[in-house]
């Protein structure tokens, strides 16, 4: 509920509970510098015969970027015939490693990488279409903008072959144009975590109305602990075609037509809807946003209005309660079209809180799956392969980076003739986004 506080007052209010808060994490040092972890060496260099290695025996990876059903048809349109996307950039990088290998696709939709020490590695693949190209797509296709995919493989000695499918991508609606999630560290171990938003964009040529729209963190389960919380027991929620698991998700208020948001428009929903500069420099400037979260241990900003939980649990409690952050990785964002909560599937997961509802895929509008920077990857558990169902998502962006004060921003697309920009949207995180500096809220590229 909004409290009727001056300005001054609320705003010395906020203040000192956070410089409380700080003074509780960071053991009273009020000196705030950003101090980053060093990660332990990357075990021989990276993907492409760079480093190390020692007498490791070297492997071969041949990829074949393959379409599949209709997305075939539209790939034929564009030159490339028999099921599989010519001329397609395919990245590779080793899991624990910030080198990446780029190649094209030749003429048989194939691509070869040698010398490549064993491990993990990320693909991704990206077409980008011309304006000619997509000129010449009918009216129901005429918002594919790229073909992408990407999976998640493990190379062996002496040849891994394997295919990589490949679907055409459309620019979509609603969608996440910018997650900001600084975590940066105090001399004495502390953090301040506060400063996170989401940015949302109106991607097509018609006005939205965001009333009842959830946003929302996926099934946070997505790293291979210890059983009985593996990747392989989580999996059956974590990759469920059918939706995404979540407790955790709040909604615009507003009864249906209240909150209209043009084409080329943005929105920006705050954890907390102040100036964070004041507490360390190159944080945002975030008490314009447009929305905040609100949670029980927060102090509200009256001039902000609030977004409305309507999860099954507060995001965080006690000092973390200051509503949805985006804080932390692996992590899955989400946005969707209103929805009844009393209607939600629900199931009991094997974990200490058990009982998580499903958003269905019907009613999902865009989501971004990100794991930490390989250098950070590190330092944590093993993310698993999948973050989310690909039907949702089909490979996580190795681009998070908590002790930055950037942002996760989606790529631009084109600009049209009137100035306004059309976002990348292939649904593979890995092609759509990529990490900015300085974070960018209420502005796309």
């Amino acid at each position: 509920m909004l409290v009727p506080v001056r300005w001054a007052t609320w705003s010395r209010h906020l203040t000192a509970v956070l410089l409380a808060t700080l003074a509780s994490l960071s053991g009273c040092d009020s000196s705030l510098r950003i101090t980053r972890p060093t990660p332990p060496d990357s075990t021989g260099g990276g993907g492409g015969g760079g480093g190390g290695g020692g007498g490791v025996e070297r492997a071969s990876l041949t990829l074949v970027a393959v379409v599949t059903g209709q997305d075939s048809v539209l790939a034929q349109q564009l030159g490339s015939p028999g099921g599989v996307l010519r001329n397609a950039l395919v990245t590779i990088g080793r899991s624990g490693s910030s080198t990446r290998q780029s190649a094209t696709t030749d003429s048989s939709g194939r691509v070869q990488f040698d010398r490549l020490l064993p491990g993990v590695y990320g693909v991704s693949v990206i077409r980008l279409l011309t304006q000619a190209e997509s000129g010449t797509l009918s009216a129901a296709d005429a918002d594919v903008n790229a073909f992408g995919g990407g999976a998640i493989i493990t190379v062996t000695a002496p040849a891994t072959d394997t295919a990589v499918t490949v679907l055409a991508g459309r620019r979509g609606s609603l969608v996440i144009s910018e997650v900001s999630s600084p975590d940066p560290f105090f001399p004495s171990g502390g953090q301040y975590r506060y400063a996170s938003y989401i940015e949302l964009y109106n991607n097509s040529d018609t006005t939205i109305y965001l009333d009842g729209v959830v946003v929302g963190r996926g099934l946070s389960q997505l790293s291979d602990y210890t059983s009985p919380r593996s990747c392989a027991e989580m999996e059956r929620w974590r990759n469920d075609p059918d939706g995404i698991w979540t407790k955790f998700f709040d909604a615009f208020p507003g009864t249906g037509r209240e909150h209209p948001l043009a084409p080329g428009g943005t929105v920006v929903i705050a954890t907390d809807a102040i100036n964070h500069g004041q507490f360390l420099a190159g944080l945002a400037d975030l008490s314009s946003a447009d929305f905040e979260f609100h949670g029980s241990s927060d102090v509200d900003n009256p001039a902000v209005a609030n977004m409305v939980d309507i999860g099954l649990r507060e995001w965080g409690a006690g000092i973390l309660g200051h509503g949805l952050d985006f804080v932390g990785a692996p992590i899955v964002v989400f946005i969707a079209a209103p929805l009844d909560v009393s209607t939600l599937p629900r199931d009991n997961l094997p974990v200490n809180d058990p009982v998580t509802a499903r958003v269905p895929r019907d009613k999902v509008l865009d989501v971004l799956t990100t794991d930490y920077t390989p250098a950070q990857a590190q330092l944590s558990f093993p993310t698993c392969a999948q973050l989310v169902n690909a039907v949702f998502d089909r490979q996580y962006a190795q681009i998070q980076d908590d002790y930055v004060i950037g942002g996760m921003q989606r790529r631009l697309f084109t600009t049209l003739p009137d100035g306004r920009v059309i976002l990348l949207r292939t649904k593979t995180s890995a092609n759509d986004f990529v990490f900015g500096m300085p974070p960018t809220p209420g502005g796309v590229p």
